[in-house]
């Protein structure tokens, strides 16, 4: 028998597949937010890429949190759904994480 550690028990494995592609999706929509790019004037480069990665680790840790089961599996085998998916936890999570990293 063969163990292999995956993380975080407590999320499925639809969302331990999609827990990527959120990574990535956060990144780009962050760089589009209207307060990231004021929060983000006075920071050196070395504080924003660290602050931006805390802000994703967050948003892909918890954004998924209250979708159904059902839901995120069709996300791992429909394109269309994924990205419909990915769209609207991002938009439900990024403030938040982003408000509580810039405390």
């Amino acid at each position: 028998m063969i163990f292999i550690w995956t993380g975080n028990q407590k999320q499925s494995t639809a969302q331990r597949l999609l827990k990527p592609w959120i990574a990535l999706q956060c990144g780009h929509q962050l760089k589009a937010s209207k307060l990231w790019q004021a929060s983000s004037l006075f920071l050196t480069t070395k504080q924003h890429n660290h602050v931006q990665e805390k802000i994703c680790e967050c948003v892909s840790e918890h954004a998924l949190n209250q979708v159904p089961t059902q839901e995120l599996l069709m996300a791992t085998v429909n394109e269309n759904v994924k990205n419909k998916l990915i769209e609207r936890a991002l938009i439900n999570s990024l403030k938040g994480c982003l408000l509580e990293r810039l405390k």
